[in-house]
């Protein structure tokens, strides 16, 4: 990197200086406009000098700051509370330690009003030096953009992992416009109706505001299509001058949420710094699989910069480090990826686009290298559906994968030629197919995959369209039956090295189970080919040089009087039953086991999802959820179980809540709904 390279990157390499120092914790609440107090766990630098004033940064979310989320928040807050930092951490109101209702949704009007509330109140406490940051992964990365549109006066940065730029196509409830259920839906169901700590009291306060609040599941199928709920005051993509603080961006290969990083790059105007690693949803540095770094050391130069005006360090311009993926062979259990980290300034010079073509005879061509007259005579491929299939694949576009020549199989497939040269892969591939089917509804998927020379075959990245969302997702419209339509889309963002003797493969799908709600019609689609109407653009770079990252340091110090005792991470799918010709199901679980203090908490949560291939409308989810919450001499447990199931026209949606203590039922509730389908 030319120019700034120097002083960017030394905010990350540099060693360490200055001393660290001692912090406290202190609890407490802050009144909002309406009476409600929302609880706020602040984690104070010592002070260094009488009155000392000091930068501060908030992070809110619902996954309880007191309990879940205890444990967690001790990985990043001390570690910038020791070096001059504050942190204000909070619960959404409605969740964890916070009075009032539980919102109707995620990013509410309520939430987002709170927090820009929350960040003038920061500004004006005695101690605070009137300039105020956010931060946070996933959820406070989500709601850290969206306060930062409502532009309140004393923000004056983000630092932001896992986030999205785009509510509605890139979340978890309509990838690619294609809907979208898996444990996270589950886990809210049940989180929401946990009791208020420290006392967790069932009293009618309880049951008004928190359990007997409507499920969020029923709320997200009620939208199925893009439009304002989605958009207004929470999707910056809808209006990219609204975000104009510094940011500081992360994101991650294996994770679902990476683009959001390349599109802030590209459409923010204030400095940019980012970062993308080779790891799933995690801060970098505990993110799998390795390598990771010590990012926090760049993160407190990156707030002083902004909250502290430090301008030791550069953080002017825009810039990204990224892990370039070596070829990866295909392993689910991947520990360490292999490649190394580089730096760019953005955009970053020498890109190329390699427009590959599939041809009649499933070869996948650049244009000059077409068989001559192919271009005269196109070919029409056809695809009958299988609506289970693309299990290999997981439940988002990320997570360490398998071989994909399972999944490959239902699917058009495309190959290259063996490569001559090696071949850098950076940036989001774009993808234009001529296609057509014998339904009004059908989704379509492409995949880019490598192709090694004993034939296993590795995910590189992938991406899909709502064939009714074609021209507009806020005005969907029937596929002309049997007519072409011209589908374009992006992949997700990768990074990724083919190597000579590789082949790069281009796969086409409509199905991509369990991580999309399957169509509603048997079909068969049709492809066209060797015309050069459809084809996969790839960006490529030329060779960078290597960055070294530092290695991460453990948290300092780790959370007082609190443990793991069990963890059950996230599992790949279990396929229970997989047959093209009848019922495809798979099974995914996840818990955990911790100790905070004299409080116990248990958590299992395991969902399935199945279909019938031969009537592929037929499809659905059972998801079972608990929480048990052991306190000095009374045990609670909340449930939820989650029941999905659609039909040509429907969804047919249940939520059943039910509260015990010491074993005895003390309340159930239950929601049905039937909400038609809107093609999806």
């Amino acid at each position: 990197m030319k120019g700034r390279a120097g002083g960017d990157q030394a905010a990350i390499t540099a060693p360490e200086t200055g001393a660290v120092g001692r912090f406290r914790t202190q609890t407490g609440f802050l009144t909002m406009r309406d009476g409600v107090r929302l609880a706020v766990t602040y984690f104070l630098p010592a002070p260094r000098s009488a009155g000392q004033r000091l930068p501060v940064v908030l992070s809110m979310t619902p996954y309880r700051k007191d309990d879940d989320g205890f444990i967690y928040s001790y990985a990043v807050y001390p570690y910038l509370a020791r070096r001059g930092i504050a942190v204000a951490h909070m619960d959404v109101r409605g969740t964890g330690a916070s009075e009032g209702l539980t919102p109707d949704r995620e990013y509410s009007d309520a939430e987002l009003g709170d927090l820009e509330q929350i960040v003038a109140q920061l500004a004006a406490e005695p101690w605070s030096n009137g300039n105020v940051g956010m931060m946070g992964i996933s959820w406070s990365g989500f709601n850290s953009i969206m306060t930062a549109m409502r532009r309140p006066p004393a923000l004056k940065t983000i630092l932001v992992a896992h986030a999205s730029e785009d509510l509605y196509g890139n979340d978890v409830h309509y990838i690619d416009g294609c809907l979208h259920v898996d444990v996270y839906a589950l886990e809210m169901e049940v989180e929401n109706a946990v009791p208020r700590p420290p006392k967790y009291a069932l009293d009618e306060a309880y049951f008004r505001e928190r359990f007997d609040r409507e499920p969020w599941t029923l709320a997200y199928l009620r939208h199925q299509r893009d439009g304002d709920w989605w958009h207004k005051g929470r999707s910056v993509r809808s209006d990219w001058s609204a975000l104009d603080v510094p940011v500081y961006a992360i994101g991650a290969l294996l994770d679902g949420y990476r683009d959001f990083v390349p599109r802030i790059l590209d459409n923010v105007a204030a400095p940019v710094w980012a970062e993308i690693g080779p790891w799933n949803h995690a801060w970098p540095h505990d993110g799998e699989p390795l390598p990771d770094y010590e990012w926090r050391r760049g993160a407190v130069r990156w707030f002083k910069r902004w909250l502290a005006d430090d301008r030791s360090v550069d953080f002017g311009g825009k810039a990204l480090t990224v892990f370039q993926r070596d070829a990866t062979p295909p392993d689910m259990s991947l520990k360490e990826a292999p490649g190394t980290f580089s730096l760019y300034e953005w955009p970053i010079e020498g890109t190329r686009t390699l427009r590959l073509v599939p041809q009649a005879d499933h070869s996948l061509v650049e244009p000059a290298d077409e068989p001559a007259g192919a271009a005269d005579e196109p070919a029409t491929h056809h695809l009958p559906y299988v609506a289970g299939s693309g299990v290999a694949v997981g439940n988002w576009w990320g997570e360490p994968t398998g071989d994909m020549r399972p999944a490959d199989e239902h699917a058009l497939v495309y190959d290259s030629t063996t490569l001559d040269d090696q071949l850098l892969v950076l940036g989001s591939p774009q993808v234009r197919l001529t296609a057509a089917a014998d339904a009004p509804t059908a989704h379509w998927f492409a995949r880019l995959e490598d192709v090694w020379p004993d034939g296993r075959v590795s995910l590189v990245s992938g991406g899909g369209v709502n064939g009714a969302q074609r021209a507009s997702r806020r005005d969907p419209q029937p596929l002309p039956v049997g007519q072409p339509v011209t589908l374009r889309f992006p992949m997700r963002f990768t990074t990724y090295t083919f190597e000579p003797g590789h082949r790069i493969r281009l796969v086409v799908t409509n199905a991509q189970f369990p991580m999309v709600w399957p169509s509603a019609q048997s079909m068969t689609t049709t492809l066209r080919v060797g015309d050069g109407s459809s084809f996969v653009e790839i960006l490529t770079v030329p060779p960078a040089e290597a960055v070294t990252m530092p290695r991460p340091v453990l948290p300092d110090p780790e959370a007082p009087d609190a443990e793991y005792l069990d963890y059950e991470p996230l599992t790949p799918f279990r396929v229970l039953r997989d047959d093209p010709h009848g019922i495809t199901e798979v099974e995914e679980r996840e818990g955990s086991d911790l100790r905070v203090g004299a409080h116990g908490f248990a958590y299992l949560n395991v969902v399935r999802r199945w279909v019938d291939n031969r009537d592929p409308a037929r499809a659905g989810l059972v998801g079972r959820g608990r929480e048990i919450i052991a306190l000095p001499g009374r045990t609670l447990t909340v449930r939820a179980v989650l029941r999905i199931r659609s039909d040509a026209t429907h969804f047919h949606v249940t939520v059943r809540r039910t509260i015990l203590e010491g074993g005895a039922l003390v309340r159930t509730r239950t929601w049905s709904e039937d909400i038609p389908r809107d093609f999806q």
